[in-house]
C-alpha cells in the first residue's frame, strides 16, 4: 500500500502537510475500496467488515500510559520518599519495605500485593503529600514512629534554645509529622563538638530582635554565619619561649638554658659573665671531688 500511494503522488506538489495528508487519505480509501482483492470480487473494506470487525474488542476508557515501579522503605514519619516528595501511608507500615507504582499522575503504594495508599503525583520538589487518615492518634506511642516527645527529648540534651526552636518548627506544621525530618536534620547538626554552636544558632533565630521562621536551612545558615564570625576574630599566640617558661618545661637537649639570661638582661650574654659562670661551676665541682 505504501508503494502504491507514493507512486500515485510522486509527481504532485503540496503547499502544506495538511494538503499532503488529505491526498494520502484519499488514496488509502481508493485502495481499500478497490476490487478485485487477491483474485476475489471483494474489496479490503468489505472483507474487513464481513469477517474481522466483529472480532474486535472495545478500546480501554483511558489511553495507555507507561508504568514505573520503585521499591521504597517507609520512614519513621510513615512517609515514603519518591523524587524528593514524601507520600504518606498508614502509620502501621512504618519501617516496612513497599512497592510504589506510578502510572501517569497516579501513585500507588503496595505492600504484599495489596494497595495501602493512593496519591496524585506532586510537582513540588521537597514537599509532603499526607492523607489525614494515615496520621496516628496523638496518644499512640510506638518505637517505630517519630513523635514530638522524641524530638523535644533529644533537644533537651542540647539546650533550652534548641527545645524552643524544635517546638516552634512543629507548631507551624499543618500536619505535625511533616516537620519530623527537619527536626532530625537540625539535631544532627549538633554532632561532634557542635552542641554549643547549635544552641547559640537556635537562640539567635528565636530571639525577638531577629525573629525568623525555624527551618533546617535557616539553622544551617546561622551555624555557618557563627563559624565565619569565629574565623574572622583576631587571636594572639604567645611566643614559644613564654609558653615553655610558663609551663616549667626544660629546653630541648643540646640547647643552652637562656631563661635566666632573658630575665636578668642582655648583659648575661657577655664573655665575662659566661666565663665566670663556667669557672665557678668548675671550681665547685673540684671542691666536691676533693671532699
Amino acid at each position: 500500500m505504501t508503494n502504491w500511494v507514493i507512486g500515485r503522488l510522486a509527481d504532485r506538489r503540496f503547499a502544506s502537510l495538511d494538503d499532503l495528508n488529505e491526498a494520502i487519505a484519499a488514496e488509502v480509501d481508493a485502495i481499500n475500496d478497490r476490487t478485485p482483492f487477491r483474485g476475489h470480487q471483494i474489496s479490503r473494506r468489505n472483507l474487513f467488515a464481513e469477517y474481522e470487525k466483529s472480532e474486535l474488542i472495545a478500546l480501554p476508557e483511558a489511553r495507555w500510559q507507561p508504568v514505573i515501579w520503585k521499591k521504597s522503605k517507609v520512614n519513621r514519619d510513615y512517609h515514603v520518599e519518591i523524587a524528593t516528595v514524601k507520600y504518606s501511608v498508614p502509620h502501621t507500615f512504618a519501617g516496612q519495605h513497599v512497592d510504589v507504582k506510578i502510572t501517569g499522575h497516579a501513585l500507588t503504594v503496595m505492600s504484599g500485593g495489596e494497595v495501602i495508599a493512593s496519591h496524585t503525583v506532586s510537582g513540588r520538589r521537597h514537599s509532603f503529600v499526607t492523607e489525614p487518615d494515615h496520621v496516628p492518634a496523638q496518644h499512640l506511642q510506638s518505637a517505630d514512629l517519630w513523635s514530638r516527645a522524641y524530638f523535644v527529648r533529644q533537644a533537651h540534651k542540647i539546650g533550652p534554645n534548641t527545645v524552643a526552636a524544635i517546638s516552634d518548627l512543629l507548631d507551624r506544621q499543618r500536619i505535625e509529622a511533616q516537620g519530623y525530618r527537619s527536626c532530625q536534620n537540625i539535631l544532627a547538626l549538633a554532632r561532634g563538638d557542635n552542641k554549643q554552636l547549635l544552641e547559640r544558632a537556635c537562640g539567635q533565630l528565636i530571639s525577638e530582635t531577629a525573629r525568623r521562621a525555624i527551618s533546617y536551612t535557616a539553622v544551617k545558615q546561622q551555624l555557618a554565619a557563627l563559624r565565619t564570625q569565629a574565623a574572622a576574630r583576631p587571636t594572639t599566640t604567645p611566643p614559644a619561649a613564654a609558653v615553655t617558661t610558663a609551663l616549667g618545661l626544660e629546653p630541648p637537649p643540646g640547647r643552652r638554658d637562656t631563661r635566666g639570661a632573658h630575665l636578668a638582661g642582655p648583659e648575661q650574654f657577655s664573655l665575662t659573665a659566661l666565663t665566670g659562670r663556667q669557672s665557678t661551676s668548675t671550681g665547685t665541682s673540684s671542691q666536691e671531688e676533693l671532699q
